[in-house]
């Protein structure tokens, strides 16, 4: 019979650490190549209302969301309604268009991205606190389940 189990959900390699990673990766590539396709008006504002306020909030609500024990879906909800609200802040502080999809959909993958894994942090603490019989940790965002003791092998 084979094996239905799904994979492990705590391994390093999970969707939910690897996607995330790369797509900060590629947007500090695009950033280097073509700075003009990730920052709308200067760098500094950038970096302090998207960087900065931005992917701070999106770090706690990553965090908050896993506190929760709440789905995942929660996250990519709260990170759309969080880029908004940067965008509106570039719109009103720094002269930015309000409508400029494109920077929009940039943002809303690094804010999800830094979201992402704020939860995954969490759920990590989670995973390997609650069920430390049956989880040990393997990495900062990864957990492992534990080989089976003596004593379970006996009962």
């Amino acid at each position: 019979m084979a094996d239905t189990r799904s994979p492990d959900p705590g391994r390093a390699t999970s969707p939910m650490v690897v996607v995330p990673a790369l797509a900060l990766a590629a947007i500090l590539i695009l950033f280097f190549i073509r700075p003009r396709s990730v920052v709308e008006v200067s760098t500094g504002d950038f970096m302090l209302v998207t960087l900065f306020l931005g992917g701070g909030a999106a770090w706690l609500t990553g965090r908050a969301v896993a506190r929760g024990w709440s789905p995942y879906w929660q996250v990519l909800v709260y990170s759309a309604l969080l880029t908004a609200a940067v965008r509106f802040c570039h719109f009103a502080l720094f002269n930015g268009t309000l409508r400029a999809y494109d920077y929009y959909l940039l943002e809303l993958v690094l804010l999800a991205s830094i979201a992402t894994l704020g939860y995954r942090a969490v759920r990590k603490a989670q995973m390997v606190r609650r069920y430390d019989w049956l989880f040990a940790p393997a990495g900062p965002l990864a957990w492992t389940a534990r080989a089976p003791s003596d004593h379970d092998a006996q009962t």
